[in-house]
């Protein structure tokens, strides 16, 4: 039953810009981990909005706390912080990596990225940007430029200069054909040799410790520790980009103290605001003193904003005064266990993986030869948003991401599985039908009836995994 929210789609639907396509659902109430829509249908949000609900939506600490805020100061212009701003940039250096003290709070990834690179180019003297193959950076012209999704649009080129890939160490699916379980790191080798003397001018490289929107992949500590000392060996800066990987989410404050990973500068954004819109940099005394002597400034409307500052604050004492950072272990080696179960029963799922509440699984053709089930996925995905579980699929492969907030019940989990079983089921008894799974609302419908658009629907939307697994086998 989606009458009501199609209603309001085919009311107002028409002034929205469609730059992707939109779900039926228009959902006016959340709570926890679910979307409750105009209709009165209830979806457990197993991404928590896009990344960013760590502690489910519209947690009331966070609440409460902008909302004070919200009566106190709005904003304030960047010459001046309040107290809030204070208060959470101490509080984000006691819980960062070693050495890491001194924070600036920005608005989005992409702009906090942005800031991390134009930080390691004025250190360092350079202009080059190494990133992941498969990474995914942002959306300005330079985290763009680093991003494999948004590599070869027309809106994307040309790209910035100086701005190289390293081949992301994908188990399962190697760029250089070597069997996971006999890894040597060739991935690694490969890209620096190619990069050549080219590295001599490398400002910064800059990684995700889950290669998300890439695959759900995992690099191993032995990975990290030898870019680590690539990193040191050609004088450029180790940028940690833990967007969805940050506070909390994989059992500890940041993701990469997991991994025994050493940033130079540490990069978050979507969990620090619990859905608020948020980011911010961490970097060392030394970077800081150089930037001084340098004259070093930056200069954006909201920067050191005070409601950010709040729900930065909010966030990191909610998750100290509830333990969070042990539920998300618990909680998410309950959930793997109960995916594995899933992957023992069922023929078409296989690789599950995860750390945390970072977890995936992959639909395949079989488990003798893992080829990815591309046209499984949309229907998959779709379908168990019909009853009630919303998920989202990777680029390249298409690996079903799990992604919630670490509030995230064992009885949702159970819930979830059960859903997720049952579309299983029906997707191998041939039981789904095109037909019951497409969307409604008018921009879907308008971009279907424009063949030029349809061509970028295609790729976004009914088959992208597809697409890029031809690609990446080109």
């Amino acid at each position: 039953m989606k009458q009501k929210s199609l209603a309001m789609w085919e009311a107002d639907g028409r002034f929205l810009i469609p730059v992707q396509p939109f779900m039926d659902n228009v959902i006016v109430r959340s709570e926890g981990s679910w979307l409750i829509d105009a209709d009165g249908n209830r979806i457990l949000d197993l991404a928590s909005g896009q990344f960013c609900t760590i502690l489910g939506h519209n947690h009331p600490a966070i609440v409460k706390r902008v909302t004070d805020e919200l009566q106190n100061v709005l904003h304030t212009g960047s010459q001046y912080v309040t107290e809030s701003v204070l208060r959470a940039a101490r509080q984000v250096a006691e819980i960062a990596p070693a050495a890491l003290e001194n924070v600036i709070f920005l608005s989005t990834g992409s702009e906090a990225n942005e800031f991390a690179i134009r930080v390691a180019k004025s250190y360092t003297d350079r202009t080059g940007v190494v990133g992941f193959d498969r990474g995914y950076y942002g959306i300005t012209l330079a985290t763009r430029s680093l991003s494999s999704i948004s590599s070869g649009h027309l809106d994307a080129s040309p790209t910035v200069p100086e701005t190289f890939q390293l081949l992301s160490p994908a188990q399962g699916h190697c760029a250089v054909r070597i069997d996971c379980r006999t890894c040597d790191l060739s991935c690694l080798d490969t890209s620096i040799r190619l990069l050549g003397h080219r590295s001599d001018n490398v400002a910064a490289i800059i990684v995700e410790t889950v290669v998300s929107a890439g695959g759900m992949i995992f690099p191993t500590p032995e990975y990290f520790a030898q870019v680590r000392a690539w990193a040191d060996e050609i004088g450029a800066l180790l940028i940690v980009d833990e967007a969805q990987t940050g506070f909390g989410r994989c059992g500890k404050w940041f993701d990469c103290e997991n991994l025994g990973l050493r940033p130079d500068i540490l990069v978050f954004s979507k969990t620090s605001g619990n859905g608020y819109p948020v980011a911010g940099v961490l970097i060392s005394r030394q970077i800081t003193e150089r930037l001084l002597d340098r004259g070093f400034h930056h200069l954006s409307s909201h920067q050191n904003d005070p409601l950010a500052a709040a729900a930065v604050s909010a966030v990191i004492d909610t998750i100290r005064q509830e333990s969070y950072l042990d539920v998300a272990r618990d909680i998410g080696a309950y959930f793997i266990e109960k995916l594995r179960g899933l992957e023992r029963e069922h023929a078409i799922v296989a690789g599950v993986r995860g750390r945390g509440l970072m977890l995936a699984f992959e639909l395949v053709e079989s488990k003798e030869s893992l080829k990815p089930a591309a046209d499984l996925l949309v229907p998959f995905v779709l379908s168990c948003k019909e009853r009630g579980v919303h998920l989202t699929f990777t680029y390249h492969e298409g690996a079903i991401r799990i992604i919630p907030g670490i509030t995230l019940t064992r009885d949702e989990i159970d819930f979830a599985l059960g859903v997720m079983s049952g579309v299983l089921h029906d997707l191998q008894n041939g039981k789904l039908r095109t037909e019951q799974y497409e969307q409604q609302n008018p921009v879907i419908r308008s971009m279907n009836e424009r063949s030029k658009v349809k061509r970028v629907l295609h790729r976004m939307w009914e088959t992208s995994p597809s697409y890029w697994v031809k690609r990446l086998r080109r």
